[in-house]
């Protein structure tokens, strides 16, 4: 996974564990896409205060997922996710499906109704 991403990810599930100035480092730099004099112009703090924030928050973020691994479970259940929704497509897209039982194309309909629940939950 691509840093800028990866940190993104851990900075929405761990910023809380940031300071306010280290919080809006991420922010800016991260998520706002800004260079970092950039983000020293607009934080009122230089060049290298700004790499120093940087560097102390993505340790916090790193060593907090190293600890509770949230963003990796996230990230599994997603694939996961995916994974049963490519098998139901499968399923309904060969010949066989029509001899289901409308009782299964029922219960295939109920799980991706979830399916579709958990990924609006994350937006």
């Amino acid at each position: 996974m691509e840093k800028n991403v990866e940190i993104s990810l851990l900075f929405s599930f761990y910023g809380k564990m940031l300071t306010d100035r280290q919080a809006d480092t991420v922010e800016l730099y991260y998520n706002e896409d800004l260079s970092l004099s950039e983000v020293g112009a607009e934080l009122g703090i230089s060049r290298q205060g700004v790499r120093d924030n940087l560097k102390r928050a993505e340790a916090i973020l790193y060593d907090t997922e190293k600890r509770l691994g949230l963003a990796e479970r996230f990230l599994r259940i997603k694939s996961k996710l995916s994974d049963i929704d490519r098998i139901i497509a499968e399923i309904e897209s060969s010949p066989d499906s029509q001899t289901l039982s409308v009782n299964i194309k029922k219960q295939i309909n109920s799980i991706l109704t979830i399916i579709e629940e958990i990924n609006d939950d994350e937006k």
